[in-house]
């Protein structure tokens, strides 16, 4: 805090943007804040359009805050406080770059000395929170995931190589990559006979082929030994410690040549056929990413085949009661949600004490039940799945599987 020429109060928290896929380090970070207030707010907004020359996000977001400062003075804040916390919020307004670089939804966490926000990839649905903890369970979706792939546009000139995961693609530079076939298949005359061998790039490879009658030999033969150089190049700098999935993409009589020829053990059974050259990296991802779902489902079909398979036992539950009181001692280590599912009351960790609002009388500052289950899952190293109602375990709301 400092004060200016007229002796105000003045916020000098300085603003913070946290990258658009969380670390669990920066999620936990979040989640354990805590003070009186802490104020999230969540909303959707536009990356070009109208709505951003009508400027629709940052008049949105004038109105929450002013939504803010109601529940604030409901809650009986000082006024001082609330001015002084809601002060860097109420200067972003002004900043226009940052209302002109949006991406779908935007996450903002504030408290005194305090101001971090996110922008979100996909739209969210408004939500204005002020307790004593930020409300954190619908950035679930944007925290890094161990799914990932490799991907690998095949053609005749230059092959273009990949790393994607659930939220985007990065093309990987490889110069020792081959540019086509003739880059490692040369041909040579000599007596007569037409001669051709690999090992072009660096002066990898040795072995010699002669071609029959003069003539070159099979195209097949050239591109798959053009192919092998592709695969070795990036077994050497990729694959050889790797075990995630590669998808190929190419055209179709290509694809066979690849499988005939690499060392990889776990490419992709479905591949991208046809030409892609013509498709920017956005595009191909696109395209890609249907093909994979499959991939990028089976945690969750691996463990609801768990709970399926444990439903008898001790180690499930659909009750709340049973649940909740579970994720704080780091016995859950599958937390299945309905999406939009909210029960308010507390939880004292020390007694073990569940108190749900509505059973036994107001709760003064009730928390979000399901938002700090949530949050003690992730911290105690727990899978959450948010899920439609129809993809439940046995319909239920909340479901879980436990460690023990």
């Amino acid at each position: 805090m400092a004060k200016d020429s007229e002796n105000r109060v003045r916020n000098e928290t300085q603003r913070e943007e946290l990258p658009g896929i969380l670390t669990k380090d920066i999620f936990v970070e979040l989640a354990s804040y805590e003070k009186t207030p802490c104020i999230s707010i969540l909303m959707p907004t536009h990356r070009s359009g109208m709505e951003v020359n009508e400027q629709a996000d940052r008049s949105m977001f004038k109105n929450v805050l002013q939504q803010v400062e109601k529940k604030l003075n409901e809650k009986k804040a000082d006024p001082s406080l609330i001015k002084s916390v809601l002060q860097p919020a109420y200067e972003l307004i002004k900043e226009d770059t940052f209302w002109r670089s949006l991406n779908n939804g935007l996450a903002v966490y504030i408290a005194d000395g305090f101001f971090k926000y996110v922008k979100l990839g996909a739209p969210v649905i408004q939500l204005i929170h002020v307790n004593s903890s930020f409300y954190v369970s619908p950035l679930i979706p944007y925290m890094v995931r161990d799914e990932n792939f490799y991907l690998l546009d095949i053609a005749k000139k230059f092959p273009r190589f990949y790393r994607a995961d659930g939220f985007g693609i990065e093309r990987l530079q490889i110069d020792e990559m081959p540019f086509g076939v003739d880059d490692v298949v040369h041909f040579e005359e000599k007596d007569g006979d037409t001669l051709f061998r690999t090992g072009g790039k660096g002066g990898k490879g040795s072995a010699n082929f002669h071609g029959i009658g003069g003539g070159k030999p099979e195209e097949n033969e050239n591109i798959a030994m053009y192919l092998q150089e592709v695969d070795d190049t990036i077994w050497q700098t990729h694959l050889h410690a790797e075990n995630a999935p590669l998808l190929l993409a190419g055209q179709e009589f290509l694809i066979p040549i690849y499988r005939s020829v690499s060392k990889y053990k776990n490419i992709w059974p479905e591949a991208l056929t046809g030409n892609h050259h013509h498709q920017s990296d956005n595009e191909l991802y696109e395209e890609a990413m249907k093909v994979m779902k499959p991939f990028f489902d089976q945690p969750l079909k691996y463990a609801l085949e768990d709970y399926g398979n444990k439903l008898a036992t001790a180690l499930t539950s659909s009750m709340i009661e049973t649940i909740i009181p579970a994720t704080y001692y780091g016995k859950v280590s599958h937390l299945f949600v309905k999406k939009g599912l909210q029960v308010c009351g507390t939880f004292n960790e020390l007694e073990n004490k569940l108190t749900l609002q509505g059973l036994e009388g107001p709760i003064s500052e009730p928390d979000d039940l399901i938002d700090k289950a949530v949050i003690k899952t992730i911290q105690n190293g727990g899978e959450v799945y948010f899920l439609d109602a129809d993809q439940m375990p046995n319909q239920n709301e909340l479901a879980a599987i436990f460690r023990y």
